[in-house]
């Protein structure tokens, strides 16, 4: 039995990795640039790797940034350091981290199920709809995936040889978090865990190098004094919050296993009873969800399936922004042992026979729709075009935009990418301020640009533009929601800067 098991190990990874690949190949425009947060993290890298340290390099200051953490970008560095800032090659990073934690999520899976049901549970994680939509992006997310996989698989490791363990546990929720800070829930889970099971001394050895390897960081942040997530926080109206966001995650948990319908229903379709109907489904379904996860708290092979989500879900219920579920995807193997366990509780009360075999294959089955529709329809290449506008803006500015001096605008980094022109967001609705940021820096051109996605706040430079049309002129479009003015009233002088990169990726 052990053999005929160590023997379908390798043939079971290569048909994860296979899977994986038919996932996020098709969903990955490999020549795509980097959007909204990922060209943060990318400007990020071209600064480390053109040696201004960590700062915001497509702003005409270059101000020290402190947003977003640091490992990803130093990734991105090293790789623009090896072969250039290209990118292919950063998708294709990305794809290589989505595909190695596939593998390593079904190595958990291993772990605490048998080898068939964890094989199940790998298939449906390896053609997941999200995972395959992100698993090629130029986001943080491919790379925290693995390291948390990573960390899950060095929490259970053999008993021996504590310090080496919890310096290795160490390094990696240090990494973990400074990939993306939400670590700090996945290191709580772990270590609350390990107290459980009676394992003071290496939950200290953890935490000890955990702290150790985040003490830069936190330098870095006390040294600067400005712009951390932590002052995001909004105690504020926070029981009101904690009810939104409850609601949003509850409608958002199903959609990342089955495919987004309920968002569909919730936020497209504007039909009060269809909303209603499928905010029922998704409470029910996530019910399941919460309910199996439960269910692992009361086995300790299996409790990190279920302490991970709780610790995490805690968090982003306070935390004042969603990005559109996007904050789930890490969580998407909990879903799925959350699922496992939930319906395999429910067929077990109705006396079916193999009850988590059953559900295994559920799982797999109610995933797969809506992977191979988006595939088929190329869904991910209608939601690129859906940049096309701002491309073009971008295009005109970088042939026709003569006019010396930065761009004004609410993705400074996308335009720095296509570019190669200094650019700033704007930061407040004040018409009066805006103008003061403007003669500050010498702007030359506004890009405004309306609806870049659902429901979006609207565009500060828009009433700006109304209220002080004196001092603009139309340079391009109207061209859908994006349009171009160029700045015509005279600004402070000395100020003016359009440093451009040695040219964005190609």
């Amino acid at each position: 039995m052990i053999t005929r098991r160590n023997t379908s190990v390798f043939p079971a990874s290569l048909l994860l990795v296979a899977l994986t690949l038919i996932s996020v190949v098709p969903n990955t425009g490999f020549r795509s640039p980097p959007r909204y947060d990922g060209a943060g993290y990318a400007v990020l890298g071209w600064s480390l790797s053109e040696g201004l340290g960590y700062r915001e390099g497509s702003h005409p200051a270059s101000p020290p940034h402190t947003h977003f953490p640091p490992v990803y970008p130093l990734v991105l560095a090293g790789l623009y350091r090896i072969g250039g800032t290209s990118f292919v090659a950063a998708h294709a990073l990305s794809v290589a981290f989505t595909v190695a934690a596939t593998v390593a999520f079904w190595c958990w899976f291993r772990r605490i199920y048998s080898f068939r049901i964890a094989i199940l549970l790998g298939s449906a994680l390896a053609i997941n709809w999200t995972w395959g939509r992100t698993g090629g992006s130029i986001q943080s997310e491919p790379l925290y995936c693995l390291l948390s996989a990573l960390a899950l698989l060095a929490a259970r490791g053999p008993n021996a040889n504590r310090m080496r363990r919890g310096l290795l546990l160490g390094f990696l929720f240090a990494a973990s978090v400074l990939t993306r800070h939400v670590g700090v829930c996945l290191a709580t889970a772990i270590v609350l865990d390990m107290l459980l099971r009676r394992r003071v001394a290496l939950a200290v050895v953890t935490l000890i190098t955990t702290s150790v390897c985040l003490v830069p960081w936190l330098a870095w942040l006390h040294r600067v004094g400005r712009g951390s997530q932590a002052s995001l926080f909004e105690f504020d109206g926070l029981l009101s919050l904690l009810g939104h966001q409850l609601l949003f995650y509850t409608r958002r948990m199903p959609d990342q296993l089955l495919g987004p319908f309920v968002e569909i229903a919730t936020v497209y379709v504007n039909r009060p009873l269809v909303a209603t109907l499928f905010t029922g489904g998704a409470v029910a379904f996530t019910a399941i969800v919460a309910r199996g996860w439960w269910r692992t708290l009361h086995f300790p092979g299996r409790r990190l399936a279920g302490l991970v989500p709780f610790c995490t879900l805690l968090l982003l219920l306070a935390w004042p922004f969603t990005e559109a579920g996007r904050f789930l995807i890490p969580l998407v193997p909990f879903l799925l042992v959350g699922a496992l366990e939930g319906f395999s509780g429910l067929f077990r009360r109705l006396r079916l026979r193999h009850p988590r075999r059953r559900a295994a294959w559920l799982i797999l089955i109610l995933s797969l729709p809506y992977p191979v529709y988006a595939i088929a329809t190329r869904r991910a290449e209608a939601q690129r075009s859906t940049h096309r506008d701002f491309d073009a803006a971008c295009a005109w500015i970088t042939h026709h935009g003569t006019t010396p001096g930065p761009i004004l605008t609410h993705y400074p980094a996308d335009l720095f990418w296509q570019t190669g022109r200094k650019a700033m967001e704007t930061g407040t609705q004040d018409p009066r301020s805006i103008r003061r940021l403007i003669d500050q820096y010498g702007v030359a051109y506004l890009l405004v640009d309306e609806n870049p996605f659902t429901n979006a706040p609207a565009d500060p430079l828009s009433r700006f533009i109304v209220s002080q049309s004196d001092c603009v002129r139309l340079a391009w479009g109207p061209q859908g929601a994006v349009s171009v003015y160029r700045v015509i009233a005279p600004a402070h002088e000395g100020q003016a800067e359009s440093a451009s990169p040695s040219r964005a990726m190609p």
